[in-house]
């Protein structure tokens, strides 16, 4: 079954099954409140659930019982805090202001704290829009909205011990599908005239979305009750990894460079490798859906003809005398493809046997590779200092809610302030880039989404617009980290009809909360530039910790014995440190021109630092598939010899001195040779990434 990759990404994911059970979990908290305490509390109770479920991600039922009273307590201290500022300008302006930088700390605690940031904001903005003028009125919305949201906890919680289970292989089905969009970047190496650099950075700002949903996809089924099923996924995560490996492996000497700019049949080898490439990735979208539909009887296609003519034209080549680099590139193509296809070919028989997923798994503990959620005040207290960008971020937040919460109390005819701060409190980030997005896509959605309100609304109906709030509230949850814009188009939705739900009196004034969103829009935008934090500013201490991730992989990779353990685990920080390089080239590109001069200098660390983890990887691969065929002791000693060598290199703050490896011993075998090679270009490309790294950013090449 084919499937266009850009449906998979829309039509199935933990996404959606997350935001069904937000939207199902609201929904109980809602009728519940409306049938115990009448319509006004229990909408109230509603609002205060929803708050709440801002911060109800894909996380397992471990991290959600932390995670979810910690969101309680902040939005229930937020929604307090505006009920006794209210009534008083002043007052409730210091409120906002306060909230806010609050809530820009938050952040400090990791990404994954960056919803209790929103629903903090979110949970202060409502109450600006309730309809109560007295103290008590207040105080009770907001007794109202801390009860829905500890209502809201242990439905939540239920229902995410319902879905663990299907909702563990639609991770893995995510995993399989970020693998294959990870195959079709690669497979852009292969076109020829490719920009090596700019491909590379394509590839590395996939890794990073794999690497995300590899996360996501670890920490569910390792939590998993079931271990038969959880040892089956994981066994096909390793497989997948190790697919993984293959494949960057094949951009070690810079290999697809030298078939796709090669002459005649090294460019046949090269559109032969980008055809097999994205048929793969076409097998894997079909074997992610079949994961999710099926279930069982799972297949992969055998890639034997299309290896097997690359082979014939490798061998074509051979008798024509071609360039030696062009034919060790194929050969090392050929083996690193077919070594990765094979590991792809066994997922099947993975996922049906436990007994031959435990023996794929041995030597290795899951555990370390999800460790337990830990919520500590220490980040906060560290980031309390002008030259941290969290701090900006929280000084920037809060001016700029005072500023929004100001334009209300001052300007005629902005009666509806929330939607000004709503606005505000969703579109600013801690980046310039980011808070550039989010407003592009804000406006775009809600322009949308207010048209679609109006429409709602225009029917008078309470049960259609009850209904719609839900499954607008489903989709804006579902889709926030997939595509912003249909999450604007939603959240604008389930916002009106929530305001007007919770004060009909009040006319449904969608032209003038265009406007506001405009307004708020542009303040956000506006105060992005206040105490910037641009990429330019972190740039080299990014790569400087990935030139120390790189530095422990090299460690764990170079040795004849390695454990799985640890090398595993090294490639996971590796993973983790490329994602942020990747995700910090992309911001930049966002940047204004003006902070984007050593963007050229940043690339080249990026494409230098990739082809180093290929290089390092080839020689463990060479290891791992040929020590039969080697001197072990040789071998070994050339290994230490070369583990040594690559950690002085890698080592920024250790002395600068070239480092070569011994000759070889006499009448040496052609496989300790060609391992030799291995090892000194691997040395060779980690020398040139700690010389980027070294340079002066301030005056990199432009």
């Amino acid at each position: 079954m084919r499937v266009k990759p850009k449906f998979l990404k829309y039509f199935f994911g933990h996404h959606i099954l997350n935001g069904v059970a937000v939207a199902v979990s609201v929904l109980a908290v809602g009728l519940a409140g409306v049938a115990v305490l009448g319509f006004a509390p229990g909408m109230a109770a509603a609002l205060g659930a929803l708050c709440v479920s801002i911060a109800d991600a894909s996380t397992p039922f471990s991290a959600k019982m932390r995670i979810l009273p910690l969101a309680w307590a902040c939005a229930t201290v937020a929604a307090f805090a505006t009920a006794f500022g209210g009534g008083t300008p002043l007052v409730e302006g210091a409120v906002v202001i306060l909230t806010g930088f609050a809530a820009g700390l938050l952040i400090a605690l990791g990404r994954w704290a960056i919803s209790l940031s929103v629903l903090t904001l979110i949970s202060m903005v409502f109450p600006l829009g309730a309809p109560a003028a007295t103290l008590d009125g207040r105080l009770h919305y907001a007794a109202m909205a801390a009860f829905g949201g500890g209502l809201y906890i242990p439905v939540a919680l239920a229902l995410t011990r319902m879905s663990d289970a299907s909702g563990r292989r639609i991770t893995l089905a995510e995993v399989l599908r970020e693998f294959a969009a990870f195959l079709r970047r690669v497979a852009g190496f292969y076109r020829r005239g490719a920009d090596e650099g700019e491909v590379c950075l394509k590839v590395v700002e996939q890794q990073a979305s794999f690497a995300d949903h590899l996360q996501t996809a670890r920490s569910l089924i390792i939590s998993a009750s079931d271990r038969a099923e959880a040892t089956r996924l994981i066994a096909a995560l390793a497989a997948v990894l190790d697919a993984f490996d293959g494949m960057v492996s094949t951009l070690a000497d810079h290999s697809p460079l030298r078939l796709a700019q090669g002459p005649g049949a090294g460019a046949s080898l090269a559109a032969q490798m980008n055809f097999l490439l994205r048929e793969t990735a076409r097998d894997l979208d079909a074997l992610a859906l079949e994961l999710v539909t099926r279930g069982e009887s799972l297949t992969f296609p055998d890639h034997t003809e299309e290896l097997d003519r690359f082979s014939r034209t490798i061998a074509a080549l051979e008798a024509r005398r071609a360039d030696p680099q062009v034919l060790r590139a194929a050969r090392l193509t050929r083996a690193r493809v077919g070594l990765a296809l094979s590991k792809l070919a066994g997922l099947p028989a993975l996922m049906a046997s436990e007994e031959a997923a435990a023996k794929a798994l041995a030597g290795v503990d899951m555990r370390a590779f999800a460790p337990p959620l830990r919520v500590s005040l220490g980040p906060i207290r560290r980031a309390l200092r002008l030259s941290s960008p969290v701090f900006r971020h929280a000084v920037r937040l809060s001016l700029a809610l005072g500023c929004g919460f100001a334009l209300t109390e001052t300007v005629p005819g902005l009666k509806h302030g929330n939607w000004i701060l709503l606005t505000i409190a969703v579109i600013m980030r801690a980046s310039y880039a980011a808070t550039r997005q989010r407003r592009d896509q804000r406006l775009v959605g809600t322009l949308l989404g207010c048209g679609a309100a109006g429409a709602l609304l225009w029917t008078g109906s309470t049960g259609l617009l009850l209904a719609a709030q839900i499954l607008a509230l489903a989709v804006a949850h579902a889709y926030v980290k997939i595509d912003y814009r249909l999450t604007s188009f939603a959240a604008s939705v389930m916002a009106l009809l929530g305001l007007h739900l919770l004060d009909p009196t009040q006319a449904p004034l969608v032209g003038a909360r265009l406007v506001d969103t405009v307004i708020g829009a542009s303040v956000a935008f506006l105060f992005a530039f206040l105490l910037p934090q641009w990429e330019r500013q972190s740039a080299r201490a990014l790569a400087a910790g990935f030139l120390r991730a790189l530095r422990v992989y090299a460690d764990r990779a170079l040795r004849w014995d390695a454990s799985e353990q640890e090398y595993r685990l090294a490639r996971k920080d590796l993973m983790e440190a490329f994602s942020a390089l990747g995700e910090s080239a992309a911001r930049m590109r966002a940047d204004p021109k003006s902070q984007r001069e050593i963007w050229p200098h940043y690339s080249a660390v990026i494409a230098a630092a990739y082809v180093a983890a290929a290089q390092i990887v080839t020689v463990r691969l060479m290891i791992r598939q040929r020590r039969g065929e080697l001197d072990a002791p040789a071998s070994r000693a050339l290994l230490d010899d070369t583990r040594r060598a690559a950690l002085a290199e890698l080592d920024i703050a250790g002395p600068r001195a070239e480092r070569r490896l011994p000759r070889p011993p006499a009448h040496a075998a052609p496989v300790f040779l060609a391992l030799l090679q291995r090892c000194d270009e691997a040395l060779r490309e980690a020398r040139n990434v700690r010389h980027l790294v070294e340079q002066d950013w301030s005056g990199a090449p432009r």
